[in-house]
C-alpha cells in the first residue's frame, strides 16, 4: 500500500513543478516584455498613441486679394472670412443646459432660419444624450453672425463652459461675377497631382497663397476631430495682394460691347483687348463663348491669350512692314488691282471688286489681296528673306505672358516640308501661319509706340501689407521693329483704312482711329476650310498721339462676316467711351483754366485733410470739430467740407462716398455690404434713417 501512495505523491509533485515552472516562465516573459516596451519602445509607442488621439492639421492661409487699377481699390477677387460652428455638449453643465436650452434654440432658429426652435431643442437634447462633443451647428457664417451667435444663451458662458467651437475658413469670391473672369482665373489644389492654375490666380499663385498654418486636432470618436487650443498651433500667414492694370469701367465697356455684338451676330465666340500704348499694360480683356446648353455667353477660355489662329488681313501690316523695311516697295508704287491673282493652280480675289491701277497705300486701305502678288513677286526666289524679316520683328516668339496657356505663334521656315509654292502669297495675307489676338495686338501697339515692341502685362505691383514686394515696369521685347520712315508709312496707311478704306464706317468724332480690318476663313483641321469666318479689327486711338491699342476678334458670325462691321463696330464703341472718359479727365478734372479742383467724395474727414494737404488743395472747413464724417462741395476758391450727421441705431447716408469709406462705416453699424458696379455710391438699398437690423444686407449701387 505504501508503494502506490509514493507513486501518487511523486506524480503530484511533477504536476506541481510543471505548473510552477510554466507560471514562472510566463511571468518572466511578461516582465521581460514590459521591460522591453518600457525601455526600448516606450517613446515610439507613446508617440504612436498620441498620433491616434492628436494630429496637426493644415490650416489654409487666406489668399491675397486681386485688385483692379482704379483708385477705388476695387477687388476682382478676394478672400472673405467664413465660419463653421460646432458645440461640445458634454462641457456644458447640466444646470446651464436646462435653464438656457430654450433660449439657445430660439436664438438659433432666428439666426439660421433652417429649423424651428422646437426642432433645435429636440436635436440638442438628443445630441447631449449621445455625448456628442463636436455637433455641427452651421457653416458659412459671416463675422457679424458669429458676433451675434457668441452672445446667445449658453454660448455666452465662454469657450469652455459654453461649449461653442468656431472654426474660421476663407471663401474666394469675385465681387464682379463674370467680369474678366477667365483672366482673373482660379487656383485649385489637386491632391496627389499638380495644382490647377488658371489666369492671374494661377500665374501669381506663389504670392497669393500665403503660408499655411497648423492646428492641433483631437480625435473624439470614429473619424471625428475637434480643434484644441495648443501652443504648438501655427497661425496661417495671408498671401500678398496683386494690383492689376485692369480698369473695371473699361472692362465693363469692352464686355458689354462685345456681348451685344456676339448676340446680334449669333457668333460662336469672341474677344476684345485694350492696352496702354506707352506701357503695354492691359486695361481690359474680355473673352466670351456661346454655351448651347444654357443659350448664354460666358467666359470659358481666354481666347485672347491662348487661341492661335490664322489672323487674315490684319497680318498684311507685318507683310508690308517687311517689304518696306527691306526696300522692296514704296507705298506710292503703282499696282494693278484687277481683282484676281493667280498662283499656279490657285488664285486669290478681291471679293468681286476691281480697283484698277492704284498705289500700294490704296491697296492696303482697301485690303486688296494684290498684296499677296506684291510679296510673291519680290520674294518668290528668296522666301526665307521675307520670313527672316518677320522674325526680326519678333512675332515668331511667344510674348512670355505671366498667364499660362499662351498660344504658340507659327511662322513657317522656307525649308519646312509643308512650305509649297503658294505658301508665300498665302502667308502674306494671314494664312498658313498662326498668331493669337494678343500677339497681333502687340505688333500694332509697337507701330503706335514708335516702333517699341512691348510685352503685354496685367499686373503693376504686388504688395504684402504696405510693403511693395514686386513692381512691374514696361518690358521691351524689341526696341525698334523698323526704321522711322517705315513707321511713318505704316501709320499713314493704318489711318487711311479708317478715313477712306474698309473701316470708314467706324470713323469717330473728335479724334481719329487707325487700324486694319481682317476677315479670314476658319480652318477645320484636315477638312480644310469650311464656311465659318473670323472677323477682326486691330488698331489704336487717337491716331496722332496714341493712348490705347485695341483688338476685337469674333469667330463664327452668322449675319455678317466682315471685320469692319462685326469687329470694327465693337472697337469703335470701346474707343468712343474710353476716349470720352479720358477727355473728360483732362478737360474737367485737370484743366486749370476752369479754376476748378479735383472732384472729391464724401467720407472720412482726417483722410480728406491729409490728402488735400498733400495735393496743396485749399479747404474751407465748415464741419464740427468732433465730426469724423464729412460731405464735400467744390467751390471756386476751395473745397468746402461740412459735417454729415450720424444717428446711433439708424442707417447712415453713404451716397456720394467711395466704396472703402462706405463699407467701413456701414460695417460699424453691423450691416453686411454688397457692392455692385464701380465708382462712387449712387444708391443704397436701405434708405438712410431706417433703423439698423444688425446682420442685414445692404446693396450699394456704384457708378
Amino acid at each position: 500500500t505504501l508503494k502506490p501512495l509514493r507513486m501518487k505523491t511523486k506524480e503530484s509533485l511533477i504536476r506541481l513543478y510543471t505548473v510552477y515552472f510554466l507560471v514562472l516562465f510566463l511571468g518572466i516573459g511578461i516582465i521581460s516584455q514590459i521591460f522591453y516596451l518600457q525601455i526600448f519602445k516606450g517613446e515610439q509607442l507613446k508617440s504612436d498613441a498620441n498620433k491616434q488621439i492628436f494630429v496637426s492639421r493644415k490650416v489654409i492661409a487666406p489668399r491675397g486679394n486681386i485688385y483692379a487699377s482704379n483708385e477705388q481699390k476695387t477687388s476682382l477677387a478676394l478672400s472673405v472670412p467664413r465660419y463653421k460652428v460646432f458645440v461640445d455638449l458634454i462641457t456644458i453643465k447640466e444646470k446651464d443646459f436646462k435653464e438656457n436650452i430654450v433660449g439657445l434654440s430660439d436664438s438659433l432658429a432666428y439666426l439660421l432660419g433652417n429649423k424651428t426652435s422646437l426642432e433645435w431643442k429636440n436635436i440638442l437634447e438628443k445630441q447631449r444624450l449621445d455625448s456628442n462633443r463636436y455637433f455641427h451647428i452651421a457653416r458659412g457664417l459671416r463675422n457679424d453672425q458669429i458676433v451675434r451667435l457668441k452672445n446667445f444663451p449658453i454660448f455666452n458662458l465662454g469657450k469652455y463652459r459654453g461649449g461653442c467651437i468656431v472654426i474660421k475658413s476663407n471663401q474666394r469670391v469675385k465681387p464682379y461675377g463674370m467680369l474678366a473672369n477667365r483672366t482673373v482665373g482660379y487656383a485649385v489644389e489637386n491632391k496627389g497631382n499638380k495644382p490647377i492654375l488658371v489666369g492671374l490666380e494661377g500665374a501669381f499663385n506663389e504670392y497669393l497663397k500665403g503660408q499655411n498654418g497648423l492646428m492641433l486636432m483631437e480625435k473624439i470618436r470614429g473619424n471625428e476631430w475637434k480643434p484644441v487650443d495648443d501652443e504648438f498651433s501655427v497661425e496661417p500667414v495671408p498671401g500678398s495682394d496683386i494690383y492689376t492694370s485692369i480698369d473695371v469701367n473699361i472692362q465693363d465697356v469692352a464686355e458689354d460691347a462685345l456681348l451685344r455684338q456676339l448676340k446680334d451676330q449669333k457668333a460662336q465666340k469672341g474677344c476684345a483687348v485694350l492696352m496702354e500704348v506707352k506701357t503695354g499694360f492691359v486695361k481690359a480683356i474680355a473673352n466670351l463663348s456661346y454655351d448651347p446648353k444654357s443659350e448664354t455667353y460666358f467666359e470659358a477660355q481666354n481666347h485672347a491669350v491662348g487661341l492661335a489662329s490664322e489672323p487674315g488681313s490684319t497680318f498684311k501690316l507685318a507683310s508690308l512692314l517687311v517689304a518696306l523695311e527691306q526696300g522692296k516697295v514704296k507705298i506710292t508704287d503703282s499696282v494693278e488691282m484687277n481683282g484676281k491673282y493667280e498662283f499656279y493652280d490657285n488664285y486669290l480675289t478681291d471679293g468681286g471688286k476691281v480697283y484698277g491701277k492704284n498705289t500700294v497705300k490704296t491697296a492696303f486701305e482697301k485690303s486688296s489681296n494684290v498684296i499677296s502678288k506684291i510679296i510673291y513677286d519680290n520674294y518668290n526666289n528668296s522666301p526665307q528673306e521675307f520670313i527672316d524679316g518677320l522674325k526680326e520683328i519678333g512675332i515668331h516668339h511667344k510674348l512670355g505672358l505671366d498667364i499660362l496657356g499662351e498660344g504658340i505663334p507659327l511662322i513657317k521656315e522656307a525649308s519646312d516640308p509643308t512650305f509649297t509654292g503658294i505658301t508665300l502669297p498665302w502667308m502674306s495675307i494671314g494664312y498658313e501661319l498662326k498668331m493669337t489676338p494678343l500677339q497681333t495686338l502687340a505688333l500694332y501697339n509697337a507701330v503706335a509706340n514708335n516702333g517699341v515692341f512691348l510685352k503685354p502685362q496685367f499686373v503693376k505691383y504686388i504688395k504684402k501689407g504696405s510693403e511693395v514686394q514686386q513692381e512691374y515696369e514696361p518690358r521691351i521685347l524689341n526696341s525698334s521693329i523698323c526704321s522711322k520712315s517705315t513707321l511713318k508709312d505704316l501709320k499713314e496707311m493704318l489711318e487711311g483704312v479708317v478715313e477712306r478704306g474698309t473701316a470708314k464706317n467706324i470713323k469717330a468724332r473728335g479724334f481719329k482711329i487707325a487700324g486694319k480690318t481682317g476677315t479670314s476663313k476658319i480652318a477645320q483641321g484636315s477638312k480644310g476650310y469650311g464656311n465659318q469666318y473670323q472677323a477682326s479689327f486691330c488698331g489704336y486711338f487717337p491716331s496722332q498721339n496714341p493712348m490705347y491699342s485695341c483688338i476685337v476678334v469674333v469667330q463664327g458670325p452668322t449675319k455678317n462676316i466682315f471685320g469692319s462691321v462685326v469687329s470694327g463696330t465693337v472697337f469703335k464703341e470701346i474707343a468712343d467711351k474710353v476716349y470720352a472718359q479720358e477727355f473728360h479727365k483732362e478737360t474737367i478734372l485737370y484743366n486749370d483754366s476752369l479754376n476748378r479742383f479735383p472732384y472729391s467724395r464724401n467720407g472720412n474727414k482726417n483722410a480728406f485733410l491729409v490728402a488735400s494737404k498733400t495735393m496743396n488743395i485749399p479747404v474751407d472747413d465748415l464741419s464740427d470739430e468732433t465730426s469724423q464724417l464729412i460731405a464735400t462741395r467744390t467751390g471756386n476758391n476751395a473745397i468746402k467740407i461740412i459735417s454729415k450727421k450720424i444717428q446711433k441705431g439708424l442707417v447712415p447716408d453713404v451716397v456720394g462716398m467711395g466704396l472703402i469709406d462706405a463699407t467701413y462705416l456701414l460695417e460699424q453699424f453691423g450691416l453686411f455690404v454688397q457692392p455692385v458696379g464701380s465708382g462712387i455710391v449712387r444708391e443704397q438699398s436701405i434708405k438712410a434713417g431706417y433703423r439698423v437690423n444688425k446682420g442685414q444686407k445692404i446693396v450699394l449701387q456704384l457708378g
